[in-house]
């Protein structure tokens, strides 16, 4: 059972990083788009974020060893 719950936690980890990578991107588009700041950071910044955020999901990810979840996304 706790393995079950670890490997969850992982696959919600992995999940939740890249989409706030994603989501960062996202903003760092929109920063683009006004010339001007999102929620008081300028685009270098949500770039930077989104790169960080994916980078640290990809290792979680990695570490997943052929599971149903985790390959559902």
């Amino acid at each position: 059972m706790k393995n079950l719950l670890s490997h969850s936690v992982k696959c919600l980890l992995w999940k939740v990083l890249w989409g706030l990578g994603a989501l960062s991107l996202v903003l760092a588009w929109v920063a683009v788009y006004q010339r001007g700041l999102v929620f008081g950071l300028e685009p270098l910044a949500w770039y930077w974020n989104a790169l960080i955020l994916a980078a640290l999901s990809t290792p979680v990810k990695m570490d997943c060893k052929d599971c149903g979840t985790c390959n559902a996304a």
